[in-house]
């Protein structure tokens, strides 16, 4: 078979075309970073990319979540601390009450101090966050937050569980109920009510009701504790869901980010 010179021509300006085509591609990739210019190039890649970015939105939402988490709980921490200072300083009280040489006078004085220290716990039990929701939550308004996959947390603890009761107003509260402890939990507000109302009388408060205050410091030590639970499973679940967003934005680079090292050897040739 003969071949022409116009042939030989032809495959020559074939050739540098083709080379010349490499190099543009070679450098869109290298000055785009991506891959591939449009999904036709890999349809394959292409959709698996878009699982990936769907993942990626979805641990866009759980950061939002674990940083609202983290604050609510941040916050309710600080509010228990400031509870379980007040109700050690209610519970010396009681010890100089109970100090027979202090007098009615003196336990008058301790009323009047009681009831300054219980408009502050009602004030802090009440406390509202940055958004003007409360701290401590009604029973109901509790909700459990997906923080990573699969994992989900209270954002914040009840006003119940802490103060022994429910939100004051609502047609839980069992305000009426004259006992210090109601459904396994030291309502401490109608404890400190009776106590300071002793003191204000002249009189030291009831054994039973000094007892009762040390369960209720116990009942916030407790609150704490929970506090410092979620806190803890909060933070290994941001280690997981940045170990999994780690994962999947390597997957994501992989199929469809411009392997440098590729590109630039590509273009040399080309």
């Amino acid at each position: 078979m003969r071949v022409s010179s116009q042939q030989i021509f032809d495959a020559g300006i074939q050739a540098l075309q083709k080379q010349t085509g490499d190099v543009v591609e070679y450098q869109r990739q290298i000055s785009s970073g991506q891959r591939y210019s449009k999904a036709s190039e890999s349809p394959l890649a292409a959709g698996l990319g878009v699982q990936v970015s769907m993942k990626r939105a979805v641990f866009t939402m759980h950061k939002v979540n674990q940083d609202y988490v983290n604050a609510s709980l941040t916050t309710t921490d600080t509010q228990l601390s400031s509870l379980q200072n007040m109700l050690a300083r209610f519970q010396q009280m009681t010890v100089q009450a109970g100090n027979d040489a202090l007098g009615a006078d003196g336990r008058k004085q301790l009323g009047y101090q009681a009831q300054i220290l219980i408009n502050s716990v009602d004030k802090f039990a009440n406390a509202k966050d940055a958004s003007g929701e409360s701290v401590l939550k009604s029973v109901n308004g509790v909700s459990s937050v997906l923080v990573a996959p699969s994992i989900e947390l209270d954002s914040a603890l009840t006003y119940q569980e802490v103060m022994g009761r429910t939100v004051v107003g609502t047609a839980e509260d069992p305000a009426a109920t004259p006992a210090n402890v109601v459904g396994g939990r030291v309502d401490i507000l109608t404890l400190l009510g009776k106590i300071k109302d002793n003191l204000v009388n002249g009189t030291g408060p009831a054994a039973q009701d000094v007892d009762d205050l040390q369960l209720a410091l116990t009942q916030i030590s407790k609150a704490q504790a929970k506090t410092g639970v979620l806190q803890n499973e909060l933070d290994a679940a941001v280690q997981s869901a940045e170990t999994q967003k780690q994962n999947t934005e390597n997957n994501r680079a992989s199929l469809l980010d411009t392997d440098l090292s590729e590109a630039t050897s590509g273009f040399a040739r080309a």
